[in-house]
């Protein structure tokens, strides 16, 4: 129980240190003042939810999986139809023909449920497909940031607080926006 304590305390010690050190001055025989260490932060969910590449990823997948989509959706309503016309009329029929006709709605109901989880886990390996894309360029798009402008270091993970003066999505999330608008700019060319 004590590791984890003393593991975070360690963390936040080495993170506090450069701070620190960034703001005083070495008390040496040069009296030379220590080098400013540049921070920032980035939201990184924020970034992968209002980046322009994460919108055409979202309508490119529903726009792929529209027919399946579609084909879920009559399957539905021919099962639904099925029903109303089973319970409209299973006074009528005979022991024989409600067994049968319920155990035809049971495998219609498998089959529709087999179908959609099939659709879903597909959608799903697309997702993530198109999601490791975007998390790649959202990385190198804050690589390409911080090297412009002069970062030392950016956090994304698990961060409590921050400052807005050092938080950098903004800048990210346009940098973002210029690449999507440079790729439409090329496409429609």
């Amino acid at each position: 129980m004590l590791k984890p304590i003393i593991g975070a305390l360690a963390l936040v010690s080495l993170l506090n240190a450069p701070m620190v050190m960034a703001e005083t001055k070495l008390d040496t025989a040069s009296d030379a003042p220590v080098e400013q260490i540049k921070l920032g932060v980035v939201n990184v969910a924020l970034l992968l939810e209002k980046a322009p590449q994460a919108e055409l990823a979202t309508s490119a997948l529903k726009k792929e999986f529209a027919k399946e989509q579609d084909e879920l959706k009559n399957l539905a309503k021919e099962l639904e139809s099925e029903q109303n016309n089973y319970e409209k009329n299973k006074s009528v029929m005979s022991e024989v023909q409600r067994t049968a006709k319920e155990r035809q709605l049971t495998l219609m109901t498998r089959e529709i449920q087999r179908r959609r989880n099939d659709v879903q886990e597909l959608i799903n390996l697309r997702r993530n497909e198109e999601l490791a894309k975007l998390q790649n360029l959202v990385n190198a798009a804050i690589k390409e940031i911080g090297e412009k402008q002069g970062f030392d270091l950016i956090l994304y993970e698990g961060i409590a607080y921050t400052n807005n003066r050092i938080d950098v999505t903004a800048d990210v999330l346009e940098h973002l926006r210029k690449i999507s608008e440079q790729k439409t700019n090329k496409f429609n060319k």
